[in-house]
């Protein structure tokens, strides 16, 4: 075979019965009857899903008798063996049947797009186009998700999330690691001050849906769907095929179809990252993946080296720890200042010589205090010389001390 007819892709088909039932059964055996290398993901109310490979000339990718792979069957006659049986086949489109559904588009909401496109239009003029009413709110009313972001993060990071979002933001640490918990209906996303915060995990959980995942290291951003491939089964038996190279290809398929393991290798983690685990949770059950969708979640994050007590916290969003709330800009940035050194620390750092001394001091407020007072007493002697460089030093001395005093009494107040 040639390597044009080895290289394809995995196409998201459906299939869907005129009776509206569901055609699943009727569907497998079709595909089965060909030897397809396909894939079933269920039925969902409307249409079953298969996944079914594809080479770049439109040939679907079978087994022959021998069971050795097979380029014989091409797209449209998959198809019209579906009609036969009476079955809807829905593989790809060609260019003119999108270019129809581009004019039946454009003659059924033509107007509604003319007017979207008019700022001057008014949303009560929309009626009749599949937009709500501008008195129904609940049409927009959208469902807040709820986020745990793991990550080295310190405190400061919640409470600025807490200032962008408006919502309260519960923090938690472990050990060298951080989780922040919230739940918003806005766009957000993980605020960060470098590579030492990271990996950031950023674990989504919707009301409805699938639970989606944002991991971001090295400046590259993986999107996964741990559950998407949960119920993926292989149309064929995989065990029954004797050809090895066959087998392989159609197993590969099946893992690799949803690309999270393209995704976990192109954020280049190395050792810090147990990229068999996080695969194993992304993999269909059926093939040996991470059985349950909630424990699919708790192992993908584990495999980046999270605690397991984060872990649960976040998901079962039980953190029980700090609490950070929207207090305003000005009120946020006095907060970080009290904060100091020890809050804007990566938690990997905090071990380090200049984070280890301003713990010291944080930890006795009295002596901070006192080293503040002696910086006061310079200032001053500085100021009254006669060198005008010195004075100059000697004033920002005064003002740096009197900063630094204030801070020192809020954190004596809050102890």
């Amino acid at each position: 075979m040639s390597e044009e007819q080895i290289a394809f892709h995995v196409s998201y088909a459906s299939v869907e019965s005129p009776a509206g039932d569901d055609p699943t059964a009727v569907a497998s055996d079709l595909l089965r009857s060909e030897r397809v290398l396909a894939a079933s993901r269920g039925f969902d109310g409307d249409e079953a899903v298969y996944l079914i490979p594809v080479t770049e000339s439109g040939d679907v990718v079978a087994l022959g008798t021998d069971d050795r792979l097979r380029f014989d069957l091409n797209a449209i006659a998959l198809q019209q063996i579906f009609e036969k049986a009476g079955l809807t086949l829905h593989l790809g489109a060609s260019d003119d049947a999108l270019e129809e559904v581009d004019q039946e588009l454009d003659e059924e909401f033509g107007a509604a797009f003319e007017q979207l496109d008019d700022p001057a239009a008014a949303s009560e003029d929309l009626g009749g186009f599949g937009m709500p009413d501008s008195g129904d709110d609940d049409g927009f009313a959208v469902e807040p998700v709820r986020v745990a972001e793991f990550s080295r993060r310190g405190p400061w990071g919640a409470r600025i999330t807490a200032q962008l979002t408006g919502v309260d933001v519960d923090y938690v640490e472990a050990g060298t690691w951080s989780l922040y918990c919230y739940a918003t209906g806005q766009s957000h996303g993980a605020v960060s001050s470098g590579s030492a915060d990271e990996p950031i995990i950023e674990v989504n959980l919707p009301q409805h849906g699938e639970v989606w995942v944002e991991v971001t290291a090295g400046g590259c951003t993986g999107m996964f769907w741990p559950n998407i491939q949960r119920f993926t089964e292989p149309v064929l038996d995989l065990e029954a095929i004797a050809v090895p190279e066959s087998a392989e290809v159609y197993r590969r398929m099946l893992l690799e179809a949803d690309g999270a393991g393209d995704e976990l290798r192109g954020l280049r983690l190395g050792d810090a990252l147990d990229i068999e685990a996080a695969t194993q949770a992304c993999a269909p059950e059926a093939l040996g993946g991470t059985v349950g969708e909630t424990e699919r979640i708790r192992t993908f994050v584990a495999a980046f080296g999270v605690p397991a007590t984060l872990v649960t916290a976040g998901i079962d969003g039980d953190a029980a720890g700090r609490r950070f709330s929207a207090r305003g800009w000005p009120r946020t940035v006095a907060d970080l200042a009290v904060g100091g050194i020890t809050e804007v620390t990566a938690l990997t750092r905090r071990e380090r010589p200049l984070a280890r001394a301003a713990r010291f001091l944080r930890e006795r407020p009295t002596l901070g205090a006192a080293i503040g007072v002696a910086e006061l007493t310079a200032g001053i002697a500085a100021t009254r010389t006669r060198s005008g460089a010195v004075r100059g030093l000697g004033a920002l001395m005064i003002v740096d001390a009197i900063v630094d005093l204030v801070i020192w009494v809020q954190r004596s107040r809050r102890r």
